[in-house]
Order: structure tokens, then C-alpha cells, then sequence
């Protein structure tokens, strides 16, 4: 009986100490001590972006607006190209969509509104992510699906910096 007291008392205190542990690393993170693009995939893109920014709300807002950026230069692109068919068509019409969906996503971090802005981020996420998939993903050779495909990279590190922000 003794035994089992002993090491239910612990497992509490282990738990205790790994969840106080996680705890204080999401305070550093979400309080500006770490890296933000640490918790993203394609960390030199986020940082090349993100360019030492250490506040969450911040380097997610900066992101966001480079995409944008980028997304309507792509867009002018795909314009001009879009009749010769292939996948140019699709990522034109869906970068409407990505940059109505970056729009609301800047909105909901002034709002402080974690659920939408990871709402609106994964929805233009889906609008990158079906463009790549209609110029050939990674695969393709053209400068243009590069593009797509940096723009999709771009799309992920946002939502990813997204997961930081307060709910």
C-alpha cells in the first residue's frame, strides 16, 4: 500500500513539473523570449519574413501582410497568363478567395480572436494549397509554380505563427 502511495505521489509530482515546464514555455514564446517561427515548418522562410520579430501578434501580422504582397503579385501574374490554361486559371480565381481570407485574418488579430484568425489562415491555407495542386505541386519546373509553392510555404509558417496567438 505504501509502495503504490509513494509512486502515485510521483507520477503527480512528475506531471506537475512537465506541465509547469510546458507551461513556461508557452509563456516565453507567446511573451516574446523565443523564436515565434519555431513552431513553424519552413523556419528560414518565417524568418526571412519575420526578421527578428520576438512579439507573436506582430510576427503573425507581419506574415500575413507579406503573403498578401506576395499573393497579389502572383495574382497580376496569373492574369496575364491565365488563358493559356493549365493551372493558372485555378490560382487565379483562388487568389481572390486567399486574399479576402488574409484580409479577415488581419481583422481577427486586432480583434484578439485566435478562432478566427486560425479559421480564416486555414482557409486561405486550402486556396495555396489548391493552387500548388493545380500547377503540379512542388514538382513542376516553371517559375510560376515556384511561386505557388513558396506561396503556399508562406500560408503555412502564418498559421502556424497563428497557434501562438491568444484564443
Amino acid at each position: 500500500m505504501s509502495t503504490n502511495l509513494h509512486l502515485a505521489t510521483a507520477v503527480v509530482l512528475l506531471l506537475l513539473t512537465a506541465s509547469q515546464s510546458g507551461v513556461a514555455m508557452a509563456q516565453r514564446v507567446m511573451g516574446g523570449g523565443r523564436d515565434p517561427c519555431s513552431v513553424s515548418d519552413f523556419k528560414v522562410l518565417c524568418r526571412s519574413v519575420v526578421k527578428g520579430q520576438k512579439n507573436v501578434n506582430a510576427a503573425t501580422e507581419v506574415s500575413i501582410r507579406e503573403l498578401m504582397k506576395r499573393t497579389i503579385k502572383a495574382k497580376e501574374a496569373a492574369k496575364i497568363s491565365r488563358k493559356s490554361g493549365g493551372g493558372l486559371k485555378t490560382c487565379y480565381s483562388n487568389y481572390d478567395s486567399a486574399l479576402e481570407n488574409l484580409q479577415k485574418a488581419l481583422k481577427n488579430i486586432k480583434q484578439n480572436d485566435g478562432f478566427s484568425l486560425n479559421i480564416n489562415l486555414s482557409a486561405s491555407l486550402t486556396d495555396f494549397d489548391t493552387c500548388n495542386d493545380a500547377m503540379g505541386g512542388g514538382k513542376a519546373s516553371n517559375v510560376f509554380a515556384k511561386s505557388t509553392s513558396t506561396l503556399h510555404e508562406m500560408a503555412d509558417n502564418c498559421l502556424a505563427l497563428s497557434t501562438l496567438v491568444k484564443q
